[in-house]
């Protein structure tokens, strides 16, 4: 079996592009998605699947319907996992006459799972979390509060401010090391100087089922963590009041753990970064959700009972090869083509018989093939 997979950068699509957003089917995104068709046109797969953001203006979605000759399916990935991620994907089987008619793709199971499931730690204040991007690196606590402007996921890890009990020596001098955290009369600053129990990453509490526990699992590299207090349903940040759904207290608002972004996006725990949580972070916003590919797929019959050759378009961290991999399918070849060092650095560590192409725009040479047809 022949299997096509991708989903072109939709950048210039996306309503967040403030400036030189494309409307209509021509530009720099479209002739992105055309390298798919134009590929789709020459490989010849049995079944396709083609993925692209919901926020594309409706004159572009109606030309990629009439372009792969198949109706989209809408699925948000809240229902595998606790992502609010809409995408609109199309999913083709080939027909004897070289067309491509509809696989109809009903919705998955909602599994019910909420954010507060895949935290490593600390608490949230929303049961889904808003949809993880290629720059959430840049991210910060109003955009995890405030859903007006590059809204992004985080959690809260709540403080508890006073001391702990002590061994030292003088047990009368409270030491920096052993305070979990002293009010100033304005803020409270997680300092990462100096060493002793908890001095390099300072001491915070996390709730769990028996009361609060103490962690130093901030990683602070010479960075201050700001506290910040809630009163009554707000909390306050820059001298500016946000509405919020968590109890009176002092938090640390903070980004999500490559670990729990990779939860977000149903990449199982085994998959290796070997990059920086930067690049890591990036991957996992331009990737898909996991397991909306694999229930997809699940509907190309016979998937998982003859071999399957793929061809990935724009593969990033190779999310369609887990899926396959979560489908049990015996991939023979696996192609992809991508140009982001990070990216084909990731895949092949946890791919290493990736077969890389290259550049998309190879696809239009008029004696373009896969290395093993030519």
């Amino acid at each position: 079996m022949k299997l096509m997979l991708g989903g072109s950068p939709c950048t210039h699509w996306s309503i967040a592009r403030t400036k030189n957003r494309e409307t209509e089917a021509s530009g720099i995104g479209w002739e992105l998605f055309l390298n798919y068709r134009i590929a789709r046109d020459k490989y010849k797969p049995d079944f396709f699947l083609y993925e692209n953001n919901k926020s594309m203006s409706p004159a572009i979605r109606a030309q990629i319907t009439t372009e792969l000759g198949v109706e989209h399916v809408l699925i948000n990935s809240a229902l595998v996992s606790a992502q609010n991620r809409q995408r609109l994907y199309w999913a083709g089987k080939r027909n004897p006459d070289g067309t491509y008619s509809q696989v109809d793709v009903e919705q998955p199971a909602d599994r019910g799972i909420l954010l507060r499931d895949i935290l490593e730690s600390g608490v949230c204040w929303r049961e889904k979390s808003y949809t993880l991007k290629a720059n959430y690196t840049n991210a910060g606590a109003v955009n995890g509060v405030c859903g007006q402007h590059f809204p992004a996921p985080m959690a809260a890890e709540p403080v508890r401010i006073g001391t702990i009990e002590s061994d030292a020596k003088n047990a009368d001098f409270d030491s920096q090391q052993y305070r979990v955290y002293s009010p100033d009369g304005k803020s409270v600053t997680l300092c990462g100087q100096s060493g002793g129990m908890g001095a390099k990453t300072g001491l915070y509490a996390v709730p769990y089922s028996g009361g609060f526990l103490l962690k130093n699992a901030i990683e602070p590299k010479e960075k201050t963590y700001p506290i910040y207090a809630v009163k009554d349903g707000q909390i306050t940040i820059k001298g500016k009041q946000y509405p919020i759904k968590l109890m009176d207290g002092f938090y640390i608002i903070r980004k999500l753990t490559v670990t729990e972004c990779r939860r977000l996006q149903t990449v199982p725990e085994d998959y290796i970064f070997t990059v920086s949580d930067t690049q890591a972070y990036k991957m996992l916003g331009n990737g898909w959700t996991v397991d909306v590919i694999a229930h997809i797929m699940s509907h190309f019959d016979g998937l998982t009972a003859e071999p399957v050759e793929v061809l990935s378009m724009y593969d990033g961290m190779s999310c369609g090869h887990i899926a396959l991999d979560k489908l049990g399918a015996q991939i023979t070849t696996y192609y992809a083509t991508e140009i982001d060092k990070y990216a084909i650095q990731t895949t092949q560590h946890n791919f290493p018989n990736t077969v890389q192409l290259g550049d998309a725009f190879q696809v239009r040479a008029d004696n373009w093939a896969l290395p093993t047809a030519r």
